[in-house]
């Protein structure tokens, strides 16, 4: 037989080993009950930490994919906007060299119409003058006459 103190009274009494095999049972399932259930609520505590965690570090990866490919995006409209610069500027230069090209050869142009003018000039003087001779005028000197 065992005894046992009430925790409550504070008083002892007998209890016969089925009795105390009973009480024993209680008390151990009751306690692995506790402790099954505070493990339990650990392991669900570390699952929710890990789950959190695994959602940060794929959030964390995604944001880094995503400034990677902006900073791409951004260099490679960079890229063409030069690309567009050079090409506008290439336009507007050979534009510049073909105005030139073409002021110059409309003063060539200007020139040689000017040329011929004068020299048209000088020949319809000069053929006025021989036919001048021709009718008997002679060219205005002494011995023509």
């Amino acid at each position: 037989m065992h005894q046992i103190i009430c925790p409550h009274w504070h008083k002892a009494f007998k209890i016969d080993e089925a009795g105390y095999a009973d009480i024993l049972t209680q008390v151990r399932d009751g306690d692995f009950e506790r402790q099954l259930h505070e493990r339990l609520e650990l392991a669900e505590r570390e699952k929710q930490g890990a789950i959190a965690l695994a959602e940060a570090n794929v959030t964390n990866a995604l944001q880094k994919t995503a400034a990677a490919k902006d900073a791409e995006i951004q260099a490679l409209k960079a890229q063409l906007d030069a690309g567009e610069v050079a090409r506008k500027l290439a336009v507007t230069e050979a534009v510049g060299t073909v105005s030139k090209e073409r002021d110059q050869l409309a003063n060539e142009l200007e020139q040689t119409r000017n040329s011929s003018q004068a020299g048209g000039q000088r020949n319809d003087a000069a053929t006025g003058r021989y036919r001048g001779r021709e009718r008997g005028r002679g060219c205005g000197c002494p011995r023509a006459r």
